[in-house]
C-alpha cells in the first residue's frame, strides 16, 4: 500500500461514509441523520470514550505482543513497511476513521441491524475475519467486542465518545506499527 492510497482511503472514509448515512436518512422513516449528533458536547462522555479507547488499545497491544500472535503482527507490519508515516499522518488517518466509520457503522447501520451485527459487519469489511488462522480469528473476535463497545458507547453516551474511542484506538495501533517498524 502506498501513502497516497492510504490518504485517499482515509479521505473517502471521512466524507463518503457520512454521505451514505445522510442519503439513507433521506429515504428512511426510522433513521434521522441529524439525531445521531448530540446538541452539546459532554466532557464526561468524551472522557468515557477516551478511557474506552485507552483500555481497548492497551489490551490489543498486549494481545499482539504475545508469542502466539507474532505472525499476525508481522503480517500487519508488512502492509505498512514501505510507507513513511508521520505522527500527523497517523492522527489524520485515525480521525478520518473515527469520524467517518462511527457515523456510518454506529450512527446509521447500528440503527438498522443492532450492535452485534454492526460490529461483525465492521470487522468483516476490514478483512480481519479468517478461519484459516486461529490467531487472526481470535483477534477478530476481540475486534468484534471492541466494535460492539463503540456501539454501546454510542447508545449509552453519544456518537462523539464512540468517535474519540475509535480514533484513539487507531492512533495506538498505528503507533504500534510505526514503533515496530523502527525497531525492525
Amino acid at each position: 500500500m502506498q501513502k497516497n492510497k492510504l490518504f485517499l482511503a482515509a479521505t473517502i472514509t471521512l466524507f463518503v461514509f457520512p454521505l451514505v448515512a445522510f442519503l439513507v436518512s433521506n429515504f428512511s422513516r426510522s433513521f434521522n441523520y441529524y439525531e445521531i449528533f448530540p446538541e452539546r458536547v459532554s466532557f464526561l462522555n468524551l472522557a468515557i470514550g477516551l478511557g474506552f479507547g485507552v483500555i481497548t488499545s492497551v489490551i490489543a497491544v498486549v494481545i499482539l505482543r504475545l508469542k502466539k500472535f507474532k505472525d499476525l503482527t508481522h503480517t500487519y507490519q508488512v502492509l505498512f513497511k514501505d510507507i513513511d508515516v508521520t505522527w500527523g499522518d497517523i492522527i489524520f488517518y485515525s480521525i478520518c476513521a473515527g469520524v467517518g466509520e462511527e457515523i456510518f457503522f454506529r450512527g446509521m447501520l447500528l440503527e438498522f441491524v443492532g450492535v452485534w451485527p454492526a460490529a461483525i459487519i465492521f470487522v468483516a469489511l476490514h478483512g480481519y475475519i479468517s478461519f484459516k488462522s486461529m490467531p487472526k480469528l481470535i483477534y477478530a473476535v476481540y475486534l468484534i467486542i471492541v466494535s460492539a463497545g463503540f456501539g454501546y458507547l454510542y447508545i449509552y453516551t453519544d456518537l462523539y465518545a464512540a468517535m474519540l474511542a475509535h480514533a484513539f484506538y487507531d492512533v495506538i495501533m498505528f503507533w504500534l506499527l510505526l514503533k515496530s517498524k523502527s525497531t525492525a
